[in-house]
């Protein structure tokens, strides 16, 4: 079995570079990612890569630091013709962001509660981005019934009360790069059932880094997956096949879609 990548942001890239990436990953054991939108626009693009390569998947919503308007009904249909695509696994980026400068709070819930029920309706996980507004998210979150179709907290960073929380939700934990550094990260790994541990890289150009190749890319999962082995003295081997079994309960009735990318090699 192959690690998955369940949140990246490779429609930044341009689409020239997608095939480097994409080998660069297959030569570490990464089998296939998903591609998370931000936009409409990012949506409709994360979708289109996913229909053009076979190991690339989509993901739709509107990043709470993209809400410039009330979610309206033209969005809200573009949306939920995308869900129906079966190249589309999850709803992401969505969620609410505490950042200074951030859109409307009482704006972000709106579209974020509208992104629930999307998600409900169309039976998809929610892959959410929190920063600075636990515990409200998981308030919004239970208050809407998410734990119906569960999903992730993408690039987790919270505490070990907020983890389990999530967790009784119904929502997995999603670690990225952070994991090698951050000793308080570390231990919640340690400390939280491996079965809700799922791996991600959050794969974005990264302009502010001199070095191209110090540029985050799905190559670097393995570098997460291995540090998780050592924090939970078990082999890489265990990692790989207990994060991609995570990632197949996490789809539920879309899992079907990447077992060929789990178990094959890329698509040159």
């Amino acid at each position: 079995m192959r690690l998955f990548d369940c949140h990246t942001h490779l429609d930044k890239y341009p689409e020239p570079e997608l095939e480097g990436i994409l080998y660069r990953a297959k030569e570490v054991g990464v089998g296939g990612a998903i591609v998370a939108g931000t936009t409409i626009e990012s949506s409709l693009h994360s979708v289109r890569l996913a229909e053009n390569n076979p190991n690339l998947f989509a993901a739709i919503g509107i990043h709470p630091m993209d809400i410039t308007v009330p979610f309206d009904y033209t969005a809200h249909q573009v949306l939920a013709e995308l869900a129906l695509n079966d190249r589309v696994l999850a709803i992401s980026e969505v969620g609410l962001d505490g950042l200074k400068g951030a859109p409307d709070i009482a704006l972000q819930e709106d579209v974020f509660r509208t992104n629930i029920q999307l998600a409900k309706k169309n039976n998809l996980p929610i892959i959410y981005h929190s920063r600075e507004t636990y515990p409200r998210i998981l308030d919004i979150l239970a208050s809407e019934g998410a734990q119906t179709v569960g999903g992730a907290a993408h690039y987790f960073q919270g505490d070990l009360k907020t983890a389990k929380r999530c967790i009784d939700l119904g929502f997995f934990i999603s670690l990225a790069r952070p994991l090698l550094r951050i000793q308080d990260l570390q231990e919640i790994a340690r400390k939280i059932p491996i079965e809700y541990i799922v791996l991600e890289t959050d794969s974005y150009p990264q302009h502010f880094k001199k070095n191209r190749q110090n540029w985050t890319e799905p190559r670097h999962l393995a570098e997460v997956a291995l540090a998780l082995a050592e924090i939970r003295n078990i082999t890489l081997e265990q990692v790989i096949q207990q994060t991609s079994c995570n990632i197949l309960n996490m789809l539920g009735s879309r899992s079907e879609a990447i077992k060929g990318a789990l178990e094959d090699t890329f698509t040159m």
